[in-house]
This record gives structure tokens, sequence and C-alpha cells, in this order.
């Protein structure tokens, strides 16, 4: 049959892979079960204002995310984040305190006492352990507490919403444990590569944050314009079936089943949904899929009337765990892209694996629980002028203790069936551009693999 492939999903990975794939002359059929494209990207337009639902920022951190923009012509039209942004703080002791912007400036900073600074220090002598632990244990072995309280567990609840005690530090933060395993010590490691970064030719990548006018939305926009007619809408994936020489993927839309022959599918929804689907093909794989738990959260918008309440420059802040409060942290989204806004502009964060139970409140209790930390934090004594809630029951994939068995298991189907392969954020990394890099991977991957039947 003729090379046509299914992309199952209409996140950001799934819409990338099929991108890359029609790019390269083939058929492609992306089904998405949503009304919408995009997954977790999405765009709320609340006051005037425009409001990124889902990863609130992007960086410029890998070739990937920079080639897709210019190959979709928006380039020009990126919105970088104000310089002031890049300042970032900590909740402790019910203040904020703000985030050192170079490693050598913890030793003035008060977020640490002067027991844990030098605490830190005794990481130069201490053994490598066990292959892999969770970020806890090997934050507080070659670290301490403190650090593990106050820098770590603060940063894990900003980024995957997740506690360190449930995450791989080999999977979440791999340059620590190759550091401590390639130099024995993870500020030796350090200490080298910054050495050795002076010497080398400036970095192609500022890693500077950014977004667009309508918020990181135009870039799903413009992969669905890219797509057009091979994208299904509203058509959820019932069935995939092994025939042969090809796939049937089967679906329901406008409730009616329907279904179309591939050569090769892709999964690029997230693990539950790739689990429910693979169970007859993989029945391991479908099981080892479904142990990926993912963290809830709630994002809260807030607006004020700038006149009343002016934007406080920065990133937002951040809350450890051992603070006690009932939010993970805020963005000062009017901060960050200032010609985005006509008044100030918060999102609060709250849920995560640290308190899922908080999803279960109703909109106007979680709107009061955000309102009374944020108020506390902020001193804030105005009303906000405008509110908007969005929750993610599924929020964010964690990458636990097993989470490489899972990818091993993933990847061997993957070499077993040569014309079935899975992208997504559950693999490879959470962030926006290293799904990017990731979807971009996979379809080169087919190429590689369809142009060698020829």
């Amino acid at each position: 049959m003729a090379k046509k492939i299914a992309v199952i999903g209409g996140g950001i990975a799934g819409l990338v892979a099929a991108f890359r794939l029609k790019q390269h002359g083939f058929a492609v059929t992306l089904l998405e079960a949503a009304e919408a494209l995009g997954g977790k990207i999405q765009t709320r337009h609340l006051a005037q204002g425009c409001l990124d639902v889902g990863p609130n920022t992007v960086l410029e951190s890998n070739e990937a995310i920079m080639r897709l923009i210019s190959d979709l012509g928006l380039r020009k039209k990126i919105l970088w984040a104000d310089d002031s942004s890049a300042s970032r703080f900590i909740l402790k002791d019910g203040n904020l305190v703000e985030l050192p912007a170079k490693p050598q400036q913890m030793l003035l900073s008060p977020i640490l006492s002067l027991s844990a600074k030098l605490r830190v220090f005794l990481d130069f002598f201490i053994p490598p352990a066990a292959p892999d632990e969770t970020v806890a244990a090997f934050i507080e072995r070659r670290f301490g507490r403190e650090p593990l309280e106050y820098l770590v567990n603060p940063f894990l609840a900003g980024t995957y919403a997740a506690r360190p005690d449930d995450l791989s530090v080999s999977a979440t933060l791999k340059q620590l444990k190759t550091f401590e395993r390639e130099h024995g010590s993870v500020l030796k490691g350090a200490f080298k590569q910054m050495k050795a970064a002076k010497t080398e030719p400036k970095k192609k990548f500022s890693r500077k944050m950014f977004s667009f006018s309508g918020g990181f939305y135009d870039v799903v926009q413009a992969l669905g314009q890219a797509l057009h007619d091979d994208v299904l809408l509203s058509a959820e994936v019932v069935r995939v079936i092994r025939h042969p020489r090809s796939w049937e993927v089967c679906y329901v839309q406008a409730g009616k089943e329907k279904s179309l022959r591939a050569s090769v599918v892709i999964f690029a929804a997230p693990a539950p949904e790739i689990s429910r689907l693979v169970k007859p093909l993989a029945p391991d794989v479908s099981k080892a899929l479904a142990e990926i738990p993912y963290s809830p959260v709630a994002q809260l918008f807030f607006v004020y009337d700038k006149l009343r309440v002016p934007s406080p420059k920065g990133f937002g802040f951040l809350v450890p765990e051992a603070e006690n409060r009932d939010i993970l942290g805020a963005v000062f989204n009017s901060s960050i892209f200032p010609t985005r806004y006509e008044d100030t502009v918060f999102t609060v964060f709250v849920g995560g694996s640290r308190q899922p139970e908080l999803l279960k409140l109703s909109d106007d209790d979680l709107r009061s629980l955000a309102l009374i930390e944020l108020n506390a934090t902020l001193n804030l004594h105005d009303a906000p002028t405008a509110f908007a809630i969005e929750r993610w029951t599924q929020a964010i994939p964690q990458y636990g203790l097993a989470h490489q068995k899972i990818l091993d298991a993933v990847a061997a189907l993957e070499m077993e069936t040569e014309d079935l392969f899975f992208c997504g954020n559950w693999r490879g990394g959470i962030s926006v551009p290293d799904t990017i890099a990731q979807a971009d991977d996979t379809a080169q991957k087919i190429i590689a693999a369809l142009d060698h039947r020829d």
C-alpha cells in the first residue's frame, strides 16, 4: 500500500511529527479526540489579555524549536521575555527571597544557613552511590537537607509539580548524576563544565524565555494550518488493529465508527491513553505505560487594575513544601510580557503530587484559597477585577524510579514492530523544546525506515 502514516494525538508532539513527515512527502492523517489541537498548550483571553494555559513560557534551548518556528514563518513574531523576569524568588519563613543569578552568589544568600552552605562542600568527598535513586535521596546524600528543602523541592514543584521523593534522579536530573558518575562529585563536574565553557565557542541558544502575542498557541495554529485537511478533530481512536502489511486505526467521529489504513502508526497521546490502545498489541508495554503517574494541577489566573496593583518585577515565586502553604507558586505574567497586558496578571498553581486533594475543591474554594496565599505573600489588599481557572487532572508525567524500564520496554516494541512509534512528554523530557526535539527524531526514524524499504 502507499506509505501513509497515522498520528494519534494532536498535542505538540503529534503535530510536529506529522508536520515533518508531510514535509518529506508522506501522506499523513492526524487524529485528535478533542475539538481543538494543542493538547495542554492552549490560549485563553481574559480582560483584554492573552494567557498561556499549560506551559507559561518556553526557552530558546535547542535547535529543534527554533527550526520549527522558522519553518512556520513565526520567527519575526517572537515575543521575548522582559529582562526583569530573570529574577526569581523562593518563599522562606513567609518572605520572598531572590534566587542568586550565579551559583557562587549562593554563598551570600539567606536562602541557606551557614551550616547548610558548608555542608554542600562535602560533595567533593562523598563517593558515588547506586545507579539510580530518588532525587530526594541523591540531593540529601550529596548536599544535605536544606538544599533539598529550599532549592530542589520548590524547583521540582515548579517544573514537574512533583515531590523529590517521587522522581528518579537519573531520569529527571541526568546531568547531576552524570557528574557524580564521571567525576566522583557533582560540584567537581560542574566546575569542569564551566571551565570548559569559557574556552568553547559561544552557545547558539540563549535559553531566553519567549512566547508570541497570541501565546504559544500561535505555533499550534500554524501547525494546524500547515496540516490542514490531514487533521481529524473530535476523532477518538478506539482500536488499532494489526494486519499483515498495514495497520487499521478505528475511531469514532460524530457518533459513527470509521477506520483508516496506515503503513506506520505514531502514538503521540498521553501515556494512559496509549496504554489503553496498545493493550491488545503489547500487554506488557501497556502495563508499563499505565504505571507512569501524572500530577494534577490547577492554574488560577487573577487580573488586577495596574494603577492600584503594580506588577512586581520578576518571573514569579516558588513555595517550598517546608513552608506548609497551599500553593506551589505563582507567575507574574504581566512582568514577563509587559506589552501583552494592560493590567497586572498573576497565575497561581495549586495541587501537584504535593497536594493532589486540593483539586477536589470547587472553583470558588480554590479561588479563595489561592487569593489568601497570594495576598499574604505579595501584601495585596485589592480584589481582582477578573478571574479564570483551568484544571488538569493529568498535568505532567512523573519520571519515577521505574521510568527507564518503561522507556526500554517501549523502545523494544518499536524495534520489534518497525512500524509502531511513540513520542510525547512522558518520553525524553517534559519541556516543550524537548518534546519538539523528540518528535523531530521520531519523524526522522520513520523517514529513514520507510526510505530504506524502497
